[in-house]
């Protein structure tokens, strides 16, 4: 190998720098050893909210269902790409949210449709790739509301 093809260090025409600091290090770290994927950060309330619209929308036939697969589970992902009845609009109302470990948000919220109000409930977990809805569930009546002969006498 001759000289003009060998590599030559560059430490004697380096520029100087300013005072070093240390790298920043985010607060959870890189907990499972993959350096290629940084952790992802938690979730602002709103954006919960977007993710939950996102979920209605495919949910009701307004958004394609291959555009959420990402976002959820496969169990999640199943249900929601069965098959297609006609729904009507979907609209969330204020969105609550609670962390009960640094790794789960849990979400619920009032969903209006047809005048009506239902509840919704949604877990979100931390993957190395980003936040995954593990659970969705819109839980509304079975059917008619009966009245009892208590509630009747009132």
């Amino acid at each position: 190998m001759t000289e003009e093809h060998r590599v030559r260090t560059l430490i004697h025409a380096e520029v100087p720098r300013r005072a070093e600091r240390p790298p920043a290090v985010p607060p959870h770290g890189n907990r499972g050893g993959d350096a290629r994927w940084p952790s992802p950060r938690q979730l602002e309330a709103s954006e919960v909210g977007r993710l939950l619209t996102m979920l209605l929308e495919a949910y009701d036939g307004r958004r394609p269902v291959p555009q959420i697969r990402g976002l959820v589970a496969p169990e999640v992902y199943a249900g929601l790409s069965g098959p297609r009845w006609t729904r009507p609009r979907h609209r969330l109302c204020r969105v609550h949210t609670c962390t009960p470990a640094p790794e789960v948000i849990e979400a619920c919220t009032r969903v209006e449709a047809d005048g009506r109000s239902f509840a919704l409930a949604a877990r979100f977990t931390r993957t190395p790739a980003g936040w995954v809805c593990v659970r969705f569930a819109l839980l509304k009546p079975s059917g008619p509301a009966r009245r009892t002969p208590r509630q009747a006498a009132a």
